[in-house]
Parts: structure tokens; C-alpha cells; sequence
């Protein structure tokens, strides 16, 4: 019984289809033009006064690849223990534009996030395209979880368009090619790395503990020089933390910049 348990297991499709929560029904897409792509579907959900509570809102725009200034790396340890985070990178354009590409596990209208059920393929993984006054300002405001943005170092100007078309394709390919999340190797964390390692082959080590520990994963990235900072993690930390920030600023257009105000 267990070798059929485990022979299932293994050879288990994920859904392309199903009763998904709302913040999960609609998937991004991405159409590339050039030097341009459409993003369509970003979302940009209100989740209030509890998180349960989804106000959905979606928007498309148009970007151009060159116009990306700049590249943050965002982690927001979960408060219920010391181990796990969310990460996530943004995207900052000319003009002050911002879109956040957030790696999650897909869940259905029943189901809870647990990362034991995440090592059983129980979750399809989803790349989504979402504005910050969603995917940031829940975890700061509605959460009140420690929410840290760091920016991102980044050797040639160039390689941000190459990183943000990369997750883009990938975000495309999902839907045609579903693949199982997994709380260990294809998590959000490990996924931001396998992109890094696309463009710097093995820039990050896959054997980090950081990639499964993921509350430690900025002090990884710090480690292989991907934040632009020299500071120590704890003055680090210190220095991105954007909760206060967050909870001040409240939901107004402006969010992303006075975020980031030092």
C-alpha cells in the first residue's frame, strides 16, 4: 500500500484547473512586443477589515523593458514562527511606476497553507503579477508582519529586464505547464534563485539552508552580494524594515515611494 501511495504520489499531475481562492482564480499573463510587454490581470486585491475579507481588483498596463530603474527584494517573515518567509521581487520603472512577480503555492477554496502538505504535491505554484498596495501593504497592514524591502545589486542595468522578462515567461508557461509547489525546492525563495542562477550559473548555491529556512534567506542574498548594501544583516534589517512605514502611509497612490523613504 505504500508503494502504490508512493507511486501516485510521484506520478500525480498538477491541475490546470480548479475551485481556487479568490486571489488565486485569475492568473497574470504576459504579451511581449519588442521591447515592450502587456501585463494583464495585476492584481490588486484590498483584503479588510481580516484578510479573509478579498475586495478584488485587477489592472493591465503596458511597460517598457528598458525603462526598469531599479530591482527590490522583499521578505516578510511569518509571524507564527522564526523559520519561513515570503519573498518577492518588485520592479521600479521611470516615472515611479512599481510591479511586484510573487511565487506562490496555489490553493484551492478548502484548502490552508501548510508546508508539510507542501512536500506532498498538494499545491500548484503560481507566478503572480500584483501591485504593492496588494501584495505589500496586506502583509504590513492587514498581517502586521515584520516586512523588510531591500534593493537589489545590480552588476549591468540590463540584467533587470532580463530578470523581469524571465519570471514573466515563466509566469506564461505555468499556465500551459503547471508544476507542483514544494515547501523545500520549489518555493518562493528557491525559485527567485533558480532565475539568478539563470543568469549567473551558480551564483546561488542550491544546497542554502537559507532557501529552505527562508526567514534567513536576506542574509543569503546579502552574503552573495545581491543587496546593494554593505551593511551588517542587523543594521541592515534595520534600515529596510517598512511596517512603520507601511501602517503610516495606510492605501494612497503613493504608497511604493514613501515606503522606501529613508
Amino acid at each position: 500500500m505504500a508503494a502504490a501511495w508512493l507511486a501516485s504520489e510521484f506520478t500525480k499531475a498538477p491541475p490546470a484547473s480548479g475551485d481556487w481562492q479568490p486571489q488565486y482564480r485569475i492568473p497574470s499573463t504576459a504579451e511581449f512586443r519588442g521591447g515592450r510587454v502587456t501585463v494583464r490581470n495585476i492584481r490588486n486585491f484590498r483584503y479588510y477589515p481580516e484578510e479573509e475579507d478579498t475586495h478584488p481588483g485587477y489592472y493591465s498596463k503596458e511597460y517598457d523593458l528598458s525603462k526598469i530603474r531599479r530591482v527590490w527584494y522583499t521578505a516578510a517573515p511569518f509571524n507564527e514562527n522564526g523559520l519561513a518567509a515570503h519573498t518577492y521581487l518588485s520592479f521600479e520603472f521611470e516615472g515611479g511606476e512599481f510591479l511586484a512577480v510573487t511565487i506562490e503555492a496555489r490553493k484551492t477554496r478548502n484548502q490552508s497553507y501548510s508546508p508539510w502538505k507542501g512536500m506532498l504535491r498538494t499545491y500548484p505554484l503560481i507566478y503572480i503579477a500584483a501591485d504593492e498596495r496588494d501584495v505589500t501593504l496586506m502583509r504590513a497592514n492587514t498581517r502586521r508582519e515584520k516586512v523588510y524591502v531591500y534593493p537589489v545589486k545590480l552588476e549591468d542595468p540590463r540584467i533587470a529586464g532580463i530578470l523581469f522578462t524571465n519570471m514573466l515567461t515563466d509566469m506564461n508557461s505555468l499556465l500551459v505547464n503547471p508544476r507542483w509547489y514544494h515547501s523545500l525546492f520549489h518555493n518562493c525563495t528557491s525559485e527567485i534563485a533558480r532565475h539568478v542562477n539563470r543568469i549567473a550559473p551558480g551564483k546561488v548555491s542550491i544546497f542554502s539552508w537559507q532557501l529552505w529556512m527562508t526567514a534567513s534567506a536576506d542574509e543569503l542574498a546579502l552574503k552573495h552580494g545581491l543587496l546593494d548594501t554593505r551593511l551588517p544583516v542587523d543594521r541592515m534589517r534595520e534600515k529596510y524594515f517598512v511596517t512603520e512605514k507601511s501602517l503610516k502611509s495606510g492605501d494612497v497612490p503613493g504608497y511604493s515611494r514613501l515606503i522606501r523613504e529613508q
